[in-house]
């Protein structure tokens, strides 16, 4: 029996008005997670781990979403209709979206967050969630000559998402603040809900009766439970991966939204490209690739602070996540089984938010994770076909490791011994590495083994303790020197301490002696200057040691295992040995800050690195207002803004122009040579103050120069514009 198609003016009207509807959902739900996860940022210290957190959020409820539509699919299309408008109606009166009065627990703050999300987006996101396959499985039931196989429709979703990813940091963060932004949604929700009774209406007025009789005679295998296992694992393993990329870029560079949807983009773009009708680029081309590139990361690993690496990451996931959905689409079953299929899709993108987010930094003291993602990701290849070697196989892999030695040898400092070794290693690895490709399980497990083993071969530092927390990962080392002692946030140095007993009060590192902290406390600290000073972020507690008799610190750090650390003597003695009676206070800088008295300080250093990145938060009209006011007129706010990827001086600039302040940097950096090392690094500060004549003495003694005037907005806790501030 053949099923009637839908013709005339129905039929040009009814995939347009499907496929529209179908990324307008999209667009709201992709639209929705950075828009409101930059809304609460500030709450929670400006983390990284607030957008993995808050992506598991938006996963899990994708999983529920989908889970409720394929449970709705089994009862008639007039009960699906009824239900869901409903649904979508009581979302509709928990508009516009706001952060609830739930406050942030600084003890807790990952339930805090999950809370927050659930109280304040929840309903909203459900119900726009489960759109997808509620309206393919409706359009099947159309009668429309494509009703058969709906799954095309999923590039139309996907490239409603497209829409929400690129236009968000391109056009609707640049140009609307968030209230703005929060109105738009829910006008669109609006839109939405109407769009969607159109689609159950249309559906209902076919005979959808003689499809689904055609489609019983339809031969249908039903999945088993290893199709389902395989389509959970295609599924985990480009979701884990994305969110260990974005954790990667975003520790080094900047928790911003901008860089939350990079990544988030290149694996929407690989749902559409592999579902789309026709394949941009084969399955197996990508397959044969992938390796490739993986080899040449694996090898480039230690290199991880190098744009051009950060670039590779990128190319690498995109690669993957491209060879892991065309292999489900590929793998994709008939119309009967599609609300199932997306639900096996949602469990295993659920599973790596849930892997990333809670399970990793619970069971891993490092980023682990993400290479464990990788290594699934390879094993799951699929066409890898065993073929005869040659001696001259190896060829591109012995020019890849020998490339890749180059490379390590012309971008970081000359190794202080084993240089030979390293190369040996790079080559031995790069060998392996493809000699294996072509079996996925080997090279998944040499993959995996050689990224572990990278920090212990590309290092002469010794691992002496190593904690992660919500706010990232904290190691302390001894240098390869055998000097110092070093605190590391990532892959950067947060404050370092010579081990010799004679040298451990001295500053080093940004704080040295010739650093523009230093001159600012030298230059203005005479005469009692600088009584009361509170420092937001400590570090390893450096600046304790500038502390001068009648001189009191107030110390502010987010982390507890920060705090535990800077008071280890085992490692780190400046606070002990300087200010030992410095109040230490829990919390994020700026919210704790707040609750100071009014001119509290004669000055505020704001330093809250969060790996090589500073928090948006911290550095915008409103922060700026708060630490104006615990100074008072003749008080100086004191920023640390070193980053090599991010320009904060005309950030910095804008923000001292709207709050008509003096606002002062030192001269050109210093040349610093190799031979010092930890003992004195390059850092760049600006030093602000309602007072001109407060700062003048730094420009007449220390050549400091007034910032120069740049156009355009100050930042807000409403607007900010990482794009434009990237160098």
């Amino acid at each position: 029996m053949r099923a009637p198609h839908v013709s005339g003016a129905h039929a040009a009207a009814l995939l347009p008005l499907y496929a529209t509807a179908l990324a307008l959902s999209a667009l709201l739900a992709f639209w929705i997670q950075p828009l409101f996860t930059k809304l609460i940022l500030p709450r929670y210290g400006g983390s990284p781990a607030v957008w993995t957190t808050a992506a598991m959020f938006f996963q899990v409820m994708l999983l529920a979403g989908y889970l409720y539509a394929h449970l709705l699919t089994r009862y008639a299309l007039r009960v699906q209709l009824a239900v869901h408008t409903v649904v979508v109606g009581a979302a509709l009166f928990t508009l516009p979206i706001h952060a609830t009065t739930l406050a942030a627990d600084e003890t807790a703050p990952l339930l805090s967050l999950l809370g927050l999300l659930v109280t304040s987006v929840g309903l909203p996101f459900f119900a726009v969630s489960a759109t997808a396959p509620l309206l393919q499985q409706w359009f099947s039931r159309t009668g429309h000559r494509d009703a058969a196989d709906p799954y095309f429709l999923y590039s139309a979703s996907n490239a409603g998402s497209l829409a929400a990813l690129i236009g968000f940091p391109l056009l609707l963060e640049p140009l609307l603040g968030l209230r703005s932004q929060t109105l738009a949604w829910s006008i669109g929700c609006g839109v939405f809900a109407a769009m969607l009774i159109a689609c159950g209406v249309s559906a209902r007025k076919y005979d959808a009766r003689a499809a689904r009789d055609a489609a019983a005679h339809m031969p249908a295998v039903p999945a088993t439970w290893s199709d389902r296992t395989r389509w959970i694992l295609l599924a985990f393993a480009p979701s884990s991966l994305m969110l260990g990329v974005t954790q990667h870029i975003t520790s080094e560079i900047a928790a911003a939204p901008l860089l939350w949807l990079i990544p988030l983009t290149i694996y929407v773009l690989t749902f559409v490209l592999a579902f789309a009708r026709r394949q941009v680029v084969a399955l197996g081309v990508i397959e044969r690739i992938q390796p490739l590139l993986v080899i040449l990361l694996v090898l480039a690993w230690p290199l991880n602070n190098q744009k051009s690496v950060l670039v590779l990451h990128l190319l690498v996931f995109a690669i993957t996540a491209m060879m892991c959905h065309g292999e489900l689409a590929r793998r994709r079953p008939p119309v009967q089984q599609l609300t199932e299929f997306y639900l096996c899709l949602a469990i295993g993108g659920a599973a790596g938010g849930v892997f990333n987010a809670l399970i990793a930094p619970l069971v891993f003291n490092s980023v682990l994770e993400y290479p464990i993602a990788l290594a699934i990701a390879c094993a799951l290849r699929t066409r890898a076909t065993a073929q005869r070697r040659r001696w001259w196989d190896a060829a591109p892999a012995v020019a890849l490791a020998l490339g890749l030695v180059a490379l390590l040898l012309s971008s970081v400092r000359p190794f202080a011994h084993g240089s030979w070794v390293i190369v040996g290693y790079l080559q031995f690895v790069g060998l392996a590495l493809y000699l294996t490709h072509q079996r996925p399980m080997l090279f998944a497990a040499t993959v995996l083994m050689t990224i572990v083993a990278t920090p212990y071969v590309h290092s002469n530092e010794l691992i002496l303790e190593r904690h992660r927390s919500f706010f990232g990962v904290h190691t302390v080392v001894t240098d390869e020197t055998g000097k110092f002692h070093v605190l590391m946030h990532g892959i950067t140095v947060h404050g370092a301490q010579f081990i010799a007993p004679d040298k451990r009060t001295r500053p080093i590192t940004y704080f040295h002696p010739d650093s523009g902290v230093a001159q600012l406390i030298k230059t203005l600290g005479r005469d009692a200057g600088l009584q009361r000073i509170a420092v937001m972020g400590m570090g390893a507690g450096t600046l304790a040691c500038y502390r001068a008799p009648g001189r009191a610190w107030t110390f502010y750090e987010i982390d507890p295992i920060v705090v535990r650390l800077a008071q280890d003597r085992r490692y780190f003695s400046f606070l002990s040995d300087c200010a030992p009676d410095a109040p230490i206070i829990l919390g994020d800088g700026r919210l704790s800050i707040a609750r100071a008295a009014a001119r509290s300080f004669d000055m505020i250093v704001v330093d809250t690195f969060s790996s090589d990145s500073v928090p948006v938060h911290m550095i915008t009209r409103e922060a700026l207002a708060i630490y104006l006011d615990k100074v008072g007129d003749d008080g100086v706010v004191l920023f640390q803004v070193t980053n090599q990827f991010i320009d904060f001086l005309p950030v910095l600039s804008r923000l001292a122009a709207d709050a008509r302040v003096a606002a002062l940097t030192p001269g050109p950096m210093l040349e610093i040579q190799f031979e010092e090392h930890l003992a004195m690094l390059p850092s760049r500060w600006v030093a602000m103050s309602r007072n001109p004549a407060r700062l003048a003495p730094l420009a007449d003694e220390e050549g400091w120069r007034p910032l120069p005037a740049v156009p355009g907005k100050p930042w807000t806790d409403d607007f900010s514009n990482v794009l434009r501030a990237l160098k």
